[in-house]
């Protein structure tokens, strides 16, 4: 009878740690999983960004000649284009030409051997045409991706319509970039070193199609993860990856298992488990600092630093802002939309920035600028204009396309106070005189209690 109860005790010692450790095992392949997909979602974003803010530096090129066309009244001298190009054209490797159509007809291009001819009409041309009338038409930038040169290779073209003071239509700059120079110096090529495969999907927002611009699988992508990336004039990318050997591996699974049926001692077991916990503590450490949802940096990050500016008494300025109307977007749309409008336009406001400043999600809608060093006024000014600028482009979330604007405000340290508080309070102050001369000038402009809920200001 002694022996059968050992027996019994010895089953049900097993059969209870067996089930332990089979549901620690089962947790950390779970866990392992969720922290491969945090990892690769963290690369995609970072290439998202890069990405991002290389389309926004090409498009600047041609934002050039329409500063340039708008100051001498549309004329511009074949020299003169020939100059602004050189300069320009020597900063971007990846740059195939430079080019200006007036009217719509290319006549200016650099260099001379290019993509292009001279002489050909945009709106006529069987590639280029469906884009011509419809930047021309919505006075927005497009890009054509992927497109089809005339040597076959394949580039990404961005086109500004350029219209001077009078709002007459002057032409189109066109920038044509080579798009496996441009998929290299973004870093997508490097993702198959590192062991994903990827595939880079643009809207078309002409036609509303999806098109495949670069991609290293010959299958679709089995649960990958994704980054949304803004182009210009409200199109947008989703960069798509995922690990070729998948999230997790079977020898890692049989592995994972058969450790649960080796191990005898729960001790041990438990201690395996604390383990992992500590390293994984660590991780979740660097994580506190950032914000969960844009990946700006959170309050306790802004709290430390300002209490670190402050000791060292070290001079800087901060941008108070938020969002207008940014609870009529949850209340209409619902909060996944509203989350991926504070995505989009925390990486807008990110990329408006030097790399020395830093930018904080404090709240819902409210974010914080802190700008180092000592500058004038007109530069604060300046910095907002061209984070308005940034954030006034379309956000496309889904089918529904919303405009944003915000209101924002600024106080220097020591120009306009020394104590932390005294600076917060005026930025604080700026800012929402800044919401109540925008809700002033809708009342005047529209009447109190209009306007359409998809405008943010």
């Amino acid at each position: 009878m002694t022996k059968q109860k050992s027996v019994t005790l010895g089953l049900i010692t097993f059969v209870v740690t067996l089930a332990i450790t089979v549901g620690l095992a089962g947790l950390y392949i779970n866990r392992t999983s969720s922290s491969r997909k945090e990892r690769a979602s963290f690369i995609a974003d970072s290439i998202g960004n890069r990405i991002e803010a290389e389309i926004d530096n090409r498009e600047y090129i041609a934002r050039v000649f329409e500063i340039q066309l708008k100051s001498d009244k549309g004329q511009l001298s074949q020299d003169s284009f020939y100059d602004i190009s050189d300069a320009l054209f020597n900063d971007y490797l990846d740059i195939i030409d430079i080019s200006l159509a007036p009217g719509g007809v290319v006549e200016y291009i650099y260099p001379a051997a290019s993509s292009l001819h001279r002489g050909t009409n945009f709106f006529e041309d069987e590639r280029y045409g469906i884009y011509a009338d419809y930047s021309k038409m919505s006075k927005v930038s497009v890009i054509i991706s992927p497109a089809t040169l005339n040597d076959d290779t394949k580039g990404i073209i961005i086109t500004k319509p350029i219209y001077l003071d009078d709002d007459s239509f002057w032409g189109f700059a066109t920038i044509t970039v080579d798009e496996t120079a441009f998929m290299t110096d973004a870093s997508v090529f490097r993702l198959a070193d590192e062991g994903y495969e990827y595939e880079l999907i643009g809207n078309n927002v002409i036609s509303g199609e999806n098109r495949v611009i670069v991609t290293d699988s010959e299958k679709e992508i089995p649960n990958p993860v994704q980054a949304m990336i803004s182009t210009v004039g409200g199109g947008y990318w989703t960069l798509y990856i995922a690990p070729v050997k998948g999230w997790i591996r079977w020898p890692e699974v049989l592995s994972a298992f058969a450790i649960a049926l080796v191990i005898s001692a729960l001790a041990a077991l438990f201690m395996y488990a604390y383990m992992n916990m500590q390293a994984n503590a660590k991780e979740l450490e660097v994580l506190s600092y950032r914000d969960a949802l844009t990946n700006l940096y959170n309050p306790r990050s802004y709290h430390e630093h300002m209490d670190e500016l402050s000791k060292k008494k070290l001079p800087y300025g901060i941008i108070y802002m938020d969002l207008n109307d940014f609870k009529m977007v949850n209340d209409t749309y619902g909060h996944d939309t509203g989350d991926a409008l504070l995505n989009i336009v925390a990486k807008r406001l990110q990329n408006s920035i030097r790399e020395k400043d830093r930018a904080f999600r404090i709240g819902g809608d409210e974010f914080v600028v802190v700008i180092h060093g000592t500058h004038d006024k007109k530069f604060y000014e300046s910095v907002i204009s061209r984070m308005r600028q940034n954030v006034a482009r379309d956000v496309v979330v889904g089918e529904i396309t919303l405009k944003v604007s915000i209101s924002a405000g600024f106080a220097r340290c020591p120009e306009d106070g020394t104590k932390l508080e005294d600076v917060i309070k005026i930025a604080d102050d700026a800012m929402y005189y800044n919401k109540r001369l925008l809700k002033a000038r809708r009342a005047q402009e529209n009447g109190e209690g209009q306007g359409s809920s998809r405008d943010l200001g």
